[in-house]
């Protein structure tokens, strides 16, 4: 079947390719390509299997020959009316935050995109997304999060409360790697292998690292909480690590400039316990037999205790303060 028009699905496969493949009139490297991307993308794999089972039921009808010509236009039609579905409504506008341009983007299932925008890419957002979009611009339903937006990097909120679109995360891999990671609590910083240890996945650090890098919603799937084993503010939305400390100091994590470049620093931080609810001093001997997915890293005792968490009996942050 030819179709010479191209459909790009919201996780930004074609669907053409799809098709191709469940007609059995993919090339090999295209067929390969198709596998690879299914492996990790449920919509699609769904997506194909359906294509499948309706090219199974077009084989099993008895066709006279005299007819062949007229099952080929069936066909046609029936491809032009899979390529021509209505693409989901994307309103979409940018603001001229404090920590820089940040892109909006919402459907009518939920936020599907918040990304830092250069100046020289303002404009850009059309040839990305009209493919896969019907874009429309502005509107109080954006105006909306942005004022969430606003109150948040101003300090007067701790939560945007908003419903998410996941349409743009790549894969159910980045699915879990988000859900973990929107788990992380105002205030407090993890590391990205206390991620990969979350999910059961512990040597997947640059996995969960590259996952992160390309959240399509930053600041709401808290990102800038996840940092480098040594305290190093690494990867954040292409390695845009001064936002990062400016949205990490909104939330009270102090930032200090070392040697390698911007660093939380660890030896000033409380380490929580996140499932038994317990804080120590960072040099507790118990620290030792903390699994990496447990350890949350806690600027104050004020910020620990307003958490539910419990001084340790053993080295006593309450008694022993940090300085």
């Amino acid at each position: 079947m030819q179709n010479t028009r191209i459909h790009q699905l919201p996780c930004g496969f074609n669907e053409n390719d799809l098709i191709a493949e469940a007609l059995e009139e993919s090339v090999s490297n295209l067929s390969q390509q198709v596998r690879v991307h299914v492996a990790t993308c449920r919509s699609c794999a769904a997506l194909l299997e359906q294509y499948r089972h309706l090219h199974s039921h077009l084989h099993s009808l008895s066709v006279p020959a005299g007819d062949a010509q007229e099952l080929h236009a069936a066909r046609r039609a029936l491809d032009a009316r899979l390529v021509g579905q209505t693409r989901p409504r994307l309103v979409i506008d940018v603001w001229h935050s404090p920590v820089g341009d940040i892109r909006i983007g919402k459907t009518d299932k939920g936020v599907v995109l918040v990304e830092f925008v250069k100046p020289a890419e303002r404009d850009t957002a059309t040839e990305r997304w009209q493919k896969a979009f019907t874009l429309e611009s502005g509107g109080p339903e954006v105006t909306d999060l942005i004022h969430n937006l606003e109150d948040y990097l101003s300090g007067k909120r701790r939560d945007l409360g908003w419903i998410v679109d996941d349409a743009l995360m790549r894969s159910d891999f980045q699915r879990e790697v988000l859900r973990a990671t929107a788990e992380v609590p105002y205030g407090t910083v993890v590391t990205y292998q206390g991620i990969a240890a979350v999910i059961g996945q512990p040597k997947a650090v640059r996995a969960v690292a590259q996952a992160l890098r390309y959240n399509p919603v930053p600041i709401h799937i808290p990102c800038h909480r996840v940092i480098g084993s040594d305290g190093s503010l690494t990867g954040y939305a292409g390695n845009l690590v001064e936002i990062k400390k400016q949205i990490l100091t909104v939330e009270g994590i102090p930032v200090v400039e070392t040697a390698k470049g911007l660093a939380i620093p660890k030896e000033r931080m409380y380490v929580g316990w996140r499932h038994d609810r317990w804080f120590c001093r960072p040099t507790c001997s118990t620290l030792k037999d903390q699994p990496a997915g447990d350890r949350a890293f806690i600027p104050s005792r004020a910020r620990a205790e307003e958490m539910g968490y419990q001084p340790c009996d053993e080295c006593k942050p309450h008694v022993y303060p940090l300085a």
